[in-house]
């Protein structure tokens, strides 16, 4: 999957057919420091972590940058939508 989204040197991404080790709706902040998993809608750390991770957390809360989010995730993983608030 192409990067959604660049802030400093980290990368986000939302990869299909990745329900296997999180098995829960998530993307992937990542840069040469490190890489996190962030569940979806909730947007809370589920496993690693970057460097500029309030960074990534703050764009991930516009509303804009979360429905892209979840978007991409029910594209590429329909088996285990993202359960979106008021929905």
């Amino acid at each position: 999957m192409p990067r959604l989204h660049t802030i400093g040197n980290v990368q986000i991404r939302v990869y299909p057919d990745d329900t296997k080790k999180h098995r829960m709706p998530h993307f992937h902040p990542a840069s040469p420091e490190g890489d996190m998993a962030v569940s979806l809608p909730e947007l809370q750390v589920i496993a690693g972590s970057v460097k500029d991770r309030n960074s990534v957390l703050e764009w991930a809360e516009i509303e804009v940058n979360l429905k892209r989010l979840m978007d991409e995730w029910d594209r590429g993983n329909p088996t285990v939508p993202v359960r979106r608030p008021n929905a």
